[in-house]
C-alpha cells in the first residue's frame, strides 16, 4: 500500500498537535549567491555573455532592414524626382510651344495689320492726288468762267477806253 500522505498546515486542526516542519537554517543555492554578487558588482551576468550573440544577429538583422529601408527611401526619392524633372520638362515644352504658336499668331497678325496699314496709306495717298487733280480742275474750271465771266461782261458793257 502507498504510504499515507501527511496532512497539509491548512488541514491540521489547530487544536492538534500537528507538527510543521519549518527549517530555518537552509542556505540559498550557490546559483542565487553568485546571481546577486554579480548584480552587486555591476558586472555583465552570464545570460548577457549568452545573449551577446543573439543581440548581434538582432542588430545586424536591424542594421540590414535598415539599409533595405534607406535603398528603398533612395530609390522612391530619385523616382520622385525624376517624375517631377519630366513633369517640369513636359510642362516648360508645352509652354515653350504654347508662346512659340502665339508669338507666331502675334507676328501674323503685326504683318496683316502693317500690310492694311500700307493699303490705308496708298489710298489716302491716291486721293490726295485726287484731290490735288480735282483741285486743280475747279481751279482750271474757275479760271475759265472767270475769264469767260470777263469776257461776256467786256462784251456787255464796252468799256469807252477801248478804241
Amino acid at each position: 500500500m502507498a504510504p499515507r500522505k501527511e496532512p497539509t498546515p491548512t488541514e491540521v486542526d489547530s487544536a492538534s498537535d500537528g507538527e510543521l516542519n519549518f527549517n530555518f537554517t537552509n542556505k540559498p543555492s550557490t546559483n542565487i549567491t553568485q546571481a546577486m554578487e554579480s548584480i552587486s558588482t555591476d558586472e555583465k551576468p552570464d545570460a548577457d555573455l549568452r545573449l551577446q550573440p543573439l543581440q548581434d544577429k538582432w542588430k545586424s538583422k536591424r542594421l540590414a532592414v535598415q539599409k533595405g529601408i534607406d535603398k528603398d527611401y533612395a530609390e522612391q526619392l530619385s523616382s520622385l524626382k525624376n517624375k517631377i524633372k519630366k513633369h517640369y520638362h513636359d510642362e516648360t515644352q508645352k509652354r515653350s510651344e504654347y508662346n512659340q504658336q502665339r508669338l507666331q499668331r502675334l507676328m501674323t497678325a503685326l504683318e496683316k495689320r502693317i500690310a492694311i496699314e500700307e493699303q490705308i496709306n496708298d489710298r489716302i495717298n491716291s486721293l490726295r492726288d485726287d484731290c490735288a487733280h480735282i483741285a486743280m480742275l475747279i481751279n482750271a474750271v474757275y479760271a475759265g468762267r472767270k475769264e469767260a465771266a470777263i469776257q461776256s461782261a467786256r462784251v456787255a458793257n464796252p468799256s469807252p477806253a477801248q478804241n
